[in-house]
């Protein structure tokens, strides 16, 4: 039974891959507490310590407007902690599963984007997860890093369960309209790298060819305004009226990307896995009210 290690306990993607991987694997849950990333010193005798057969890594410093004020926490959680993760995959060719983020791109393309396309954060969050994801590959790990997008699920704090939470206190909601990405369940992200790890094990391994950088978010689009909407219809709320505004009239501390959406196509191509459409997986996660995958 192969030992895989999920690093981060209580976070949505950790949560869920938690529970699809329990059962044919020996999963060990590295929370705070035994690998704590913002002490980088010690996350490489921490893996030495656990010894996995696959590392998988959802944790990160994801406060997306308090990382411009906290740029020093989340460039060594978020770079620094994860060149000595992919150091150790490297040294004892350990296959490691890295996330990361539609953050790493300014948003300005007018088309699905691409692995090859040219990356451009706008803020401190996408550059230290972009410096992650460089890290990976210079390492030369034997990784693939997933690049996720707009993350919500029935557990942690994110939209879904925020409009959820409005709707009981509020008949009328203002959200975003001109912001466009592929929102991703969390059960859905699970799901599919589960796919991943059964075909790691299976072939032994990631092979140089396999590994890089993939895009892994749920298929088409939509805007917040839109996935507000749809989130009430699934959980037959009829309460609420959602009116679109510009980002103008809601600012944050950091840019959010205007057009996020990823292309899935290698990974299809390359490992002949998926992600739902998005509305599909919206349903799934309304059916879930318990947060199970």
């Amino acid at each position: 039974m192969a030992k895989i290690l999920i690093i981060g306990r209580n976070g949505q993607v950790s949560t869920y891959l938690q529970r699809q991987l329990a059962d044919g694997y020996d999963v060990i849950v590295a929370g705070r507490d035994q690998l704590d990333l913002s002490e980088v010193e010690s996350v490489h005798a921490k893996l030495v310590e656990i010894a996995p057969e696959i590392i998988i890594n959802p944790a990160a410093y994801t406060a997306v407007d308090a990382a411009e004020d906290d740029a020093e926490l989340a460039f060594a959680i978020n770079r620094d902690a994860v060149a000595e993760i992919a150091q150790y995959s490297k040294e004892t060719a350990t296959p490691l599963i890295h996330f990361s983020t539609d953050y790493v791109f300014d948003g300005c393309a007018a088309s699905a984007y691409l692995e090859s396309d040219v990356v451009a954060p706008t803020g401190v969050y996408g550059q230290s997860k972009l410096e992650g994801e460089q890290a990976v590959i210079k390492s030369e790990a034997p990784a693939l890093v997933l690049r996720t997008s707009w993350v919500y699920s029935n557990h942690g704090k994110n939209f879904y369960k925020t409009m959820l939470a409005l709707a009981e206190q509020r008949e009328q909601l203002s959200v975003v309209n001109d912001q466009v990405g592929a929102p991703t369940y969390a059960g859905s992200i699970a799901s599919a790298t589960k796919q991943l790890v059964d075909i790691i094990i299976e072939q032994g391994g990631i092979s140089r060819e396999q590994a890089g950088v993939y895009h892994f978010s749920c298929q088409g689009q939509t805007s917040w305004a839109d996935f507000a909407k749809a989130i009430f219809v699934e959980n037959e709320i009829t309460s609420v009226v959602v009116t679109g505004i510009a980002s103008s009239e809601y600012p944050t501390r950091a840019k959010r990307p205007a057009f996020s959406v990823l292309s899935t196509q290698k990974l299809l191509q390359t490992f002949e896995v998926s992600l739902p459409h998005w509305g599909t997986a919206l349903s799934q996660c309304a059916a879930d009210k318990e947060g199970n995958a």
